[in-house]
C-alpha cells in the first residue's frame, strides 16, 4: 500500500519525502512500518530498548513482564540499578537467580512502587503483560497512584492513562497482551504525557525539551553529534539511527544539556503518526492530491494560503504546500523567487543549503535535492519556497517574489505571510535600493561570471485610507486573519489605534480574489532621524565631503557624509542605514504653514489643504521664539501662537510655534 501510494505521489511530480523505503526504516532489520520503526529509535536513542543476539526487534511477539518493567527501569535513567538490587529481597518468590531480578526489585521497592506482585507472592516475569498492567506501571511513572486511580482496578489507571494521553493510537481489552511494537507506541506516547499537575513524564524524568519544532538530519557518529536545523548537539548515548531523519519534532536534552532523544511532532488526528520534512508541489488548482499523506492521514485541518485562512479550492498550481502538525493546519505558499545561484553546501548533487541573493542562505528540502541537482552555482534559477523559507523545488513559472525594504535599507522576503531577512551582501553582487525604500517591491537576481545583480521594482497595490475601527480602506472590506505590518514587524489593528491612517501612510496593500485586503503594510519611521539640518563640508585636500547631522531635542546627531543634497537649516528626515554609518535616505519635510486650531479632529488628526494628516507618536516640537525645543506637545499647544506643521507621508512629525 505504502509503495503504491509513493509511485501515486511521484506520479503526480509532487514533492515528498513521507514514506521512507524498507531500507530506511531503522536499525532492525524486521521493523518495516515506519511509525513502528520512529518508536522504536525514540527509545534505542535513550537506551531503553534493544534487539535480540540477531539484530531482530520482533514487533510483532509479545512483551514479558520482566521486559517491561526493565523498560520502565531504564526509562527513568536507573540502567545499572540490576547489580546493586538483584540481590534484595522484596517478597518475590520466583524472581532468584533471574536475569530481571535487580529491576524487578527496584520497581517493586517502597521508594519507587512502580509494580506489585501477584496475590500468590510471585511475580511471574515471564509472563505476557497485560495493557491494564502496562499503563498502571507508566501512569505511576507520570506521578499517578492508587488513590488517584480509585478502587477499580486497572480501569481507574486506564483512564487516567487516557487523560493524559498515553493511549493514543492503542485501543485494547485491559487484559490483552501487548506488542512489542505496541509497548514502544506506549512508551513514547507517554514521555509527552501530561499528569494533572501539568507535568510532563519526560519533566518529571529531568529532561528538557527545545522549545522550537526542529528538523532532524541525522547523526554525526565520528564527532557523537546529532545534527539538526537549529545546530549540533551533544549525544548522551552516541549511536546510529536514521529512522528519525528529515523528521520534524524536538530534542531532549539531560542535565548537562546533551541530547538524549528526539521527539517527532505528531499529526493532531491521525493516531500519532510522525510529521515529515517534506513538501508537496500543488499540480492543479483547487487539488488536495498528496495531503492525506503529507498530514499523516490527519484530518480536518485549516488550510492558509501565504498566511491568510483559506480553503483547498483556493489553492493554485504550484503553490508548495507543507504541514504543521500542532496546529493542524496544511500551509500552502506561492513564492517564486528568481535567483543567481552562488554556492551550496555540501555538494551541487545533493545539497542541504544553497546560497543566494547575497549569500543568503536558504535549507534544501530533502525531496528537492533532485530538482536543485540539474543546476550548478553560476546559473540563474527560479525557487519555489515553502511559508518557513525553505527550497521546495525549482520551476520553470515566472518568479513572483515581493519583498519588503524598509527606510534603513534591511531587505526581507514575503515569504508564506511571513518576512525573511535577505542578506545582500558580499562580493559580485550590485543592490541599489534608492527607488524602493519603505516599500514593497518586486525582487529578482540575475547574473554570470560571478557577478550579479538584485533588481527591485516597487509594486502598485490598492489604495486608500486605513480605517483601524471599521476595519477597512477606501472602499474595501479587510478579510478575516488579514496579515498586517507596521514596517518590517507583525502587528495588528488594536496596536494601531482607532485613529484613520492616511492612504499616504499605508506602504503596500493586497486585495484577494474577494475584494478584500489580506495583506497590508503601514510604513513605519521609528527608526528615523528628525529635526533641524547641520550641513557641514570637510575639505579632503582632493574634494569636499558634504556631511550632514541632525539637531533635535537630544542635542545633535553624529554628522555623516551623504551625497544627499539638503539646505541647511531646514527641517528633515534622515534615515540611517543598517550599519548606522551612512544615511539610507535624507528628505526634507514639507511645511503646512499657518495652521488654524479648527483644523484638529481630536488629539491626533487635523484636516489641512482638503488632506487628512496624522501626528506622529514620537513628534517634536520646536520654540522659534526662544530657540528651545519643547518637552511635549501638549506643551506647544499650550504656548499658543502661530503652529507650522511638518510632515512627510501623510504623517507629521515637527510642529513649530513662534508668536
Amino acid at each position: 500500500m505504502k509503495k503504491k501510494l509513493l509511485s501515486l505521489l511521484l506520479g503526480l511530480t509532487l514533492a515528498l519525502s513521507l514514506v521512507p523505503s524498507a531500507l530506511a526504516l531503522g536499525s532492525f532489520a524486521d521493523v518495516t512500518d515506519a511509525e513502528t520503526a520512529q518508536n522504536v529509535e525514540v527509545l534505542r536513542l535513550m537506551g531503553v530498548l534493544e534487539g535480540d543476539n540477531k539484530g531482530n526487534f520482533r514487533p510483532n511477539d509479545s512483551l514479558t513482564r520482566a521486559e517491561f518493567t526493565k523498560m520502565a527501569v531504564v526509562l527513568t535513567g536507573k540502567k545499572n540499578v540490576n547489580v546493586a538490587y538483584g540481590n534484595r529481597n522484596v517478597g518475590f518468590l520466583d524472581m532468584k537467580s533471574h536475569w530481571s531480578s535487580g529491576y524487578v526489585n527496584y520497581a517493586a521497592s517502597k521508594e519507587v512502587g512502580l509494580i506489585r506482585g501477584l496475590p500468590d507472592g510471585t511475580f511471574r516475569p515471564n509472563r505476557a503483560i497485560t495493557y491494564g498492567e502496562a499503563m498502571t506501571i507508566l501512569a505511576r511513572l507520570l506521578g499517578y497512584n492508587d488513590a488517584d486511580a480509585g478502587g477499580v482496578w486497572p480501569d481507574g489507571y486506564l483512564d487516567l492513562a487516557a487523560e493524559a494521553g498515553m493511549t493514543r493510537g492503542i485501543s485494547l481489552a485491559a487484559g490483552a497482551a501487548i506488542t512489542r511494537a505496541q509497548a514502544a507506541k506506549l512508551f513514547v506516547n507517554a514521555l509527552s504525557s501530561k499528569n494533572d499537575k501539568n507535568e510532563t513524564l519526560f519533566e518529571r524524568l529531568g529532561y528538557t525539551q527545545s522549545k522550537d519544532e526542529t528538523v532532524l538530519y541525522g547523526i554525526d557518529l565520528a564527532n557523537g553529534k546529532l545534527r539538526t536545523e537549529a545546530g549540533d548537539m551533544d549525544l548522551a548515548n552516541v549511536m546510529t539511527s536514521t529512522a528519525l531523519n528529515n523528521l520534524k519534532g524536538r530534542v531532549l536534552t539531560d542535565a548537562a544539556g546533551k541530547a538524549v532523544t528526539f521527539l517527532p511532532s505528531v499529526s493532531a488526528s491521525s493516531g500519532g503518526s510522525a510529521v515529515s520534512d517534506a513538501a508537496i508541489i500543488v499540480g492543479a488548482d483547487g487539488s488536495a492530491a498528496g495531503f492525506d499523506a503529507l498530514s499523516g492521514g490527519a484530518t480536518g485541518y485549516s488550510v492558509y494560503r501565504n498566511g491568510s485562512l483559506s480553503a483547498v479550492a483556493a489553492l493554485r498550481r504550484n503553490d508548495v504546500v507543507t504541514y504543521n502538525a500542532e496546529a493542524n493546519a496544511i500551509l500552502a505558499c506561492d513564492t517564486r523567487v528568481a535567483v543567481y545561484y552562488e554556492n551550496c553546501t555540501p555538494t551541487p548533487a545533493a545539497p542541504d543549503k544553497i546560497f543566494v541573493l547575497g549569500g543568503t542562505e536558504l535549507r534544501v528540502l530533502p525531496t528537492a535535492q533532485n530538482s536543485l541537482a540539474q543546476y550548478r552555482p553560476g546559473q540563474n534559477m527560479t525557487l519555489l519556497l515553502t511559508a518557513d523559507g525553505k527550497v521546495a523545488g525549482t520551476t520553470t513559472v515566472s518568479a513572483n517574489a515581493c519583498a519588503y525594504v524598509g527606510g534603513d535599507g534591511k531587505v526581507s522576503l514575503l515569504c508564506g505571510g511571513s518576512l525573511r531577512p535577505l542578506k545582500l551582501s558580499g562580493e559580485g553582487l550590485t543592490v541599489d535600493l534608492s527607488g524602493a525604500l519603505g516599500t514593497v517591491s518586486r525582487i529578482s537576481q540575475s547574473g554570470g561570471n560571478a557577478k550579479s545583480k538584485a533588481t527591485f521594482t516597487r509594486q502598485s497595490g490598492v489604495t486608500g485610507d486605513l480605517d483601524p475601527v471599521a476595519q477597512t480602506l477606501g472602499t474595501r472590506k479587510l478579510a478575516d486573519g488579514a496579515l498586517l505590518f507596521k514596517g518590517d514587524k507583525l502587528t495588528n489593528l488594536a496596536a494601531l489605534g482607532r485613529n484613520v491612517l492616511p492612504a499616504a501612510r499605508i506602504a503596500y496593500a493586497h486585495a484577494n480574489d474577494a475584494d478584500e485586503i489580506d495583506l497590508l503594510f503601514v510604513k513605519d519611521m521609528s527608526g528615523a532621524l528628525y529635526g533641524k539640518a547641520v550641513v557641514t563640508e570637510v575639505d579632503t585636500g582632493k574634494y569636499k565631503e558634504r556631511r550632514i547631522a541632525v539637531s533635535g531635542p537630544d542635542g545633535t546627531s553624529e554628522a555623516l557624509e551623504t551625497g544627499y543634497r539638503i539646505t541647511d537649516g531646514v527641517y528633515i528626515e534622515a534615515v540611517l542605514n543598517a550599519d548606522r554609518t551612512g544615511y539610507a535616505g535624507v528628505y526634507a519635510l514639507t511645511k503646512l504653514p499657518n495652521v488654524p486650531a479648527s483644523a484638529w479632529i481630536g488629539e491626533d488628526l487635523f484636516n489641512y489643504g482638503g488632506a487628512t494628516y496624522l501626528i506622529s507618536e514620537d513628534v517634536i516640537c520646536y520654540n522659534r521664539d526662544s530657540g528651545t525645543w519643547f518637552e511635549s506637545l501638549d506643551a506647544a499647544r499650550t504656548y499658543g501662537g502661530t503652529m507650522e506643521f511638518y510632515a512627510r507621508d501623510g504623517m507629521v512629525h515637527i510642529v513649530e510655534v513662534h508668536s
